[in-house]
């Protein structure tokens, strides 16, 4: 279990990158093709935000008897990751709302896109930051 952390830990930070990057672009060049694309990345980085989450106390009982662990960084990235929890489920059901809402042609996915993008920056930036602190856990910087 603690593999499946390294292994999920890098889509909720490079898939939310890449789906507001692509929501943005279907945000001023609307497209449904390209917008459902944003919305499914975001989703599927979501799911591994949560993935990544949940194997984390796994991860942290394989590594924290291993010479050159920082146990100092390894409760300020868990910290970080109970903090982004909340971001990681508010990403994935507005991502999940938005494709509802493109595929019924609701008259408010304008405002969702809108919504979706700066949750899914608010997002990136935690899930960056948590990741940064988690690089951090085997050489304390």
């Amino acid at each position: 279990m603690a593999y499946l952390h390294l292994l999920s830990n890098h889509l909720p930070i490079l898939g939310t990158l890449f789906g507001v990057l692509l929501l943005a672009i279907a945000f001023f060049k609307p497209q449904l093709q390209t917008t459902i694309s944003a919305y499914i990345l975001l989703v599927i980085s979501g799911i591994g935000g949560m993935v990544a989450y949940f194997s984390g106390d796994n991860a942290e009982e394989h590594v924290e008897h291993i010479g050159g662990i920082s146990h100092k960084v390894i409760h300020l990235h868990e910290e970080m990751a109970e903090n982004t929890l909340f971001f990681i489920f508010l990403l994935t059901a507005i991502a999940i709302v938005g494709l509802w809402a493109e595929r019924a042609q609701w008259p408010s996915s304008k405002k969702i896109a809108l919504g979706a993008l700066v949750i899914g920056i608010i997002a990136f930036v935690l899930f960056a930051f948590t990741g940064y602190l988690g690089g951090h856990i085997r050489h304390d910087a």
